[in-house]
């Protein structure tokens, strides 16, 4: 039987109290905010439905009131376990979070679409070792996000003499999934989109359980009108479908680049230069042509417009989490959707290849690290943003390349003549003695034998056995002066210490 079409308040309707709902979406890609102002409005309204476990592998909101913001109600949502929550502190969903009105759990974005991956195949749960020795870690935090969290959600087992994370198999009431397309029989496609997110995981999972999904599309179509290859989800999957004509691809328009409906011809704007323009050039430095590179949010989201002059993207593939390999992956506004992919996996996917070792190399963005190596980049201050796909993407990756400022909150920093200049420096350090969260266990890294480089405006640092070493200064950057007061923790300066590239420092 065809599922049934209906508004979004009946569908909200199909929510009973106390559901585990299962939620897509990427910032504004693949967003299904139409069904949920349905349940906002519906519990403002009656109170209904409330208690829910909220369960999405990726940060769901475009802006403040949006997704994932829609359920940040007192009562509607008892727990929500989440790979990514948001960098604003004026979300919804932040407020929730730091002020302890919802248990909240932070867990790796490929781990949660595995987590539902394996409970919809019927499989007992998930075994990984993705988090080892980390926040993740059961023996460490547990993955919570907040002290109004307290049960852990994984626990340690020895298997084939190794330890392993499990999670056992999950039992999803509801998800809620986008797509671009419903035909008659209920098949939804994804045209139109620049990711698919994990809808058949999610949907697979809901029905696994004896649950409903709910689809939310743009348009419906007759038999025949969409590629086979472009339907990910069956008919026989889904309950309700919600129709949004108003649905827009993502919050900068419209971009048939992004799904593959059309190649255009790339024209990124230029980068001027700055401190964050010339870390992004050094960490360039570090790739190497035929490459699978993975790209993080922040400094490193400069890299593709900055190598556009010199083809760096025809050099290497980048490859972005939420699914696009090749192509100009796009900067922050867009961050997640990539121009003229040459391929779109699917995330649950991607997130097979990360953890099997298959990434050459990642440049990430980093908060704060410690004199053991160790990276935090999920929890800290008044943010709580979650790891997103980082545990992922570090846990078998050759080489890992931090990309930030030195210091935060306030810095002001120049190149003048091709050299750094400090005018003030950051409130906040970000070299600190113990980093609020381990994201990355800089002992895992070393045990695993991965390569870590740290890059700053002023210093580059190398994981060592004992710590972190500086293998390089910037130029007009007194390391007695600007570095080690700087740092919560000693580091040496070796003698004759290397100068960074100081073509890193002009113009091209």
């Amino acid at each position: 039987m065809a599922p049934r079409i209906m508004t979004s308040p009946e569908a909200a309707q199909l929510i009973p109290d106390g559901a585990t709902v299962a939620l897509c979406g990427c910032l504004s890609v693949l967003e299904p905010d139409a069904v949920l102002q349905g349940i906002e409005a519906r519990y403002l309204q009656q109170g209904h439905p409330r208690d829910l476990t909220v369960i999405h592998p990726v940060m769901v909101a475009s802006r403040k009131g949006s997704g994932i913001n829609r359920l940040a109600h007192d009562g509607l949502m008892r727990r929500v376990i989440g790979g990514s929550f948001s960098i604003f502190p004026d979300y919804e969903i932040t407020g929730m979070i730091k002020q302890d009105r919802v248990e909240a759990y932070n867990l790796p974005i490929g781990t949660i679409f595995h987590w539902l991956r394996e409970s919809g195949a019927g499989r007992p749960g998930l075994l990984t070792a993705v988090g080892l020795q980390t926040y993740i870690d059961p023996r460490v935090e547990a993955g919570r996000a907040n002290a109004a969290a307290k049960e852990p959600l994984s626990q340690i087992v020895q298997l084939a003499g190794r330890e392993w994370l499990f999670y056992p198999a999950l039992k999803v009431d509801v998800a809620i999934i986008r797509g671009t397309s419903a035909d008659p029989q209920g098949n939804i496609s994804v045209e139109h989109e620049p990711a698919s997110l994990g809808i058949f995981t999610l949907a697979l999972a809901a029905k696994r359980s004896g649950g409903t999904v709910i689809a939310q599309v743009k348009q419906q179509v007759e038999s025949g009108v969409v590629h086979p290859r472009l339907t990910i989800v069956p008919g026989r999957l889904v309950d309700a479908i919600v129709v949004n004509p108003a649905q827009p691809q993502t919050v900068t328009g419209e971009h048939p680049e992004f799904s593959g409906e059309a190649r255009i011809r790339l024209h990124p704007d230029p980068v001027p230069l700055s401190v964050e323009s010339a870390i992004a050039r050094r960490g360039m430095q570090e790739l190497r042509d035929g490459q699978l590179v993975n790209l993080g949010y922040g400094v490193p989201a400069l890299i593709p417009a900055l190598g556009f002059p010199r083809r760096v993207h025809e050099r290497v593939a980048y490859s972005i989490e939420h699914g696009p390999v090749g192509g100009l992956p796009e900067g922050m506004d867009a961050f997640g959707a990539t121009a003229n992919p040459d391929l779109l996996l699917d995330s649950t996917a991607v997130f097979d290849m990360y953890d099997g070792g298959l990434l050459d190399i990642t440049l990430l963005g980093m908060a704060q690290v410690d004199q053991e190596g160790n990276v935090n980049v999920s929890k800290f201050a008044h943010m709580a943003p979650g790891s997103g796909g980082f545990a992922n993407i570090c846990h078998q990756t050759k080489k890992i390349v931090f990309c930030g400022t030195f210091t935060a909150g306030g810095l002001q920093a120049e190149i003048v003549d091709g050299r750094v200049v400090i005018r003030k420096e950051g409130r906040v350090k970000k070299f600190i003695r113990r980093v609020e969260q381990i994201t990355l266990s800089g002992k895992a890294a070393r045990e695993k034998g991965q390569e870590i480089l740290y890059i700053t405006e002023r210093a580059v640092f190398r994981l060592g056995k004992d710590g972190l070493e500086l293998i390089e200064v910037a130029p007009g950057i007194d390391p007695a002066k600007d570095i080690l007061p700087q740092m919560e923790f000693p580091v040496a300066i070796p003698p004759g210490v290397a100068t960074m590239d100081p073509a890193l420092f002009r113009e091209e």
